[in-house]
């Protein structure tokens, strides 16, 4: 059997009633994504602090990232790899009054999305909602756990 590639994509933004450069914090510190968002876990982040490089777990899936496009305090952009996927992930950090729109795109093609695409396409859809909604909870303080400097 010979499958082509398949292709899915998530879009989602949301306001953070948090100044951006808590916003950026929370996001870029890749090593402390697992202290706010529980669907994440982090197994290594080269350097540890501000890292090129990282490997990650969500949804049971381990991808290995790089850093490809960075513009403090506003864009971040990382390549991902997994087993059968490529995938692309892009923030935006817009100032928006006291707080910070943000806006998140990921792009995801492989062939082991072709098993079940539609349910690939609902998961991404999910996991971008769910990270960006942890990410407004921590930046605004609504998390216990999650401390910033």
């Amino acid at each position: 059997m010979n499958l082509s590639p398949c292709r899915v994509e998530a879009s989602d933004e949301r306001f953070i009633a948090a100044p951006l450069h808590r916003v950026w914090h929370l996001l870029r510190h890749i090593e402390r994504w697992q202290g706010w968002n529980p669907a994440v876990r982090v197994l290594k982040a080269e350097p540890w602090m501000y890292p090129q490089r990282f490997c990650w777990k969500v949804s049971g899936i381990r991808f290995h990232s790089e850093i490809t496009a960075e513009r403090p305090p506003r864009s971040l952009e990382w390549k991902s790899i997994a087993r059968g996927i490529v995938s692309r992930r892009s923030w935006m950090l817009i100032p928006e009054g006291t707080g910070t729109r943000v806006i998140t795109h990921t792009e995801m093609e492989g062939t082991a999305i072709c098993v079940r695409p539609e349910a690939s396409c609902r998961l991404l859809q999910l996991r971008t909602h769910q990270m960006l909604e942890s990410l407004r909870r921590a930046a605004e303080g609504t998390l216990d756990s999650v401390r910033v400097n």
